[in-house]
């Protein structure tokens, strides 16, 4: 069998040596930018916002490329083409996806959706895939990465719920569910990913892993319906993203380093069109000379007390 593809990992910017102070004063900086574009403020958030929900990133100071080097993720054409890639990726995702669905919402979710409530927020773009900011109740929300929340089929287009067929590979793999069920009661879980997937333990070989087709169509595999590396977000969402940029007076960048340039994008969108982008992260970011203010801190450090302070 071959083994999974080498892929370069791409934008491990510098981590920085010192952080924004985060005085009073900056804090009243952040409130009054939201203040004089209330209610025209986009935000676009990356996997920085959902740390403390547990979820690990990718580039952070404890990111998984920065961390685990050798670490090589699922790409695109490996999941639709090959056999042995969906195998590895199911089986990965088989243990990654149930800690990953109980993850909860926490402090940056909740005052991003208290900001679009109280009409300082005009909408959310995430390049996270674990629907926090949903679950956190944000209403206008553009998943530009897509949702782990559902599969779909490469064939028809069938799409189901990540639960319903996480019941049929449980069903197709009753070895493998009984070994989650030891690794929930020894309560040492596999390292998780950012995708919704973990380290195999040494014991398993995702070889003998098997996974349906579709029910509908009877031939099509199935894939989750997220953007995998080598993707391509869809028209549509791609279009949705633009406009609610077009729509917006300014943007506040949270905890990405905008390395995906489906994101990045939007922020050469906002200075092309001469508006105000704020980005906030602790990180070197690939939109850094396009920002009009860069706060070097994480999510946490800004928006529950700018949030409070406009309360």
């Amino acid at each position: 069998m071959a083994p999974a593809a080498r892929v370069r990992i791409k934008g491990l910017y510098t981590l920085p040596t010192t952080q924004t102070a985060v005085t009073p004063a900056v804090l009243e900086t952040v409130a009054d930018f939201f203040c004089q574009y209330r209610g025209r403020v986009l935000g676009l958030t990356g996997a920085g916002v959902s740390v403390l929900s547990g979820i690990p990133d990718y580039r952070g100071s404890n990111g998984t490329y920065r961390v685990y080097g050798s670490y090589t993720p699922i790409l695109h054409h490996e999941l639709v083409q090959q056999h042995h890639s969906r195998q590895r990726y199911w089986a990965r995702s088989f243990f990654g996806i149930k800690p990953a669905f109980r993850a909860k919402p926490n402090t940056n979710h909740y005052a991003l959706a208290t900001l679009e409530s109280r009409g300082y927020l005009s909408g959310l773009v995430t390049q996270n895939v674990d629907g926090l900011h949903l679950q956190a109740g944000s209403r206008n929300v553009l998943e530009l990465h897509g949702t782990l929340r559902h599969v779909k089929c490469l064939g028809c287009g069938f799409r189901e719920s990540r639960d319903e067929f996480q019941k049929r590979l449980e069903e197709m793999n009753p070895e493998w569910a009984d070994f989650w069920h030891q690794i929930v009661r020894s309560g040492e879980e596999p390292r998780r990913r950012p995708d919704g997937d973990v380290d195999l333990p040494a014991q398993l070989k995702y070889e003998n892993f098997k996974y349906p087709q579709c029910h509908k169509c009877h031939t099509g595999n199935f894939m989750p319906t997220v953007v995998f590396f080598g993707g391509n977000v869809s028209e549509l969402d791609r279009e949705r993203s633009f406009r609610m940029v077009d729509d917006a007076e300014a943007l506040l960048v949270c905890g990405t380093s905008l390395t995906t340039f489906s994101a990045y994008r939007l922020v050469r969108r906002m200075r092309e069109q001469g508006k105000q982008v704020v980005i906030v992260n602790y990180g070197q970011t690939r939109g850094d000379d396009d920002a009009t203010l860069k706060l070097e801190t994480v999510c946490e450090n800004i928006l529950p007390p700018v949030t409070a302070q406009l309360s």
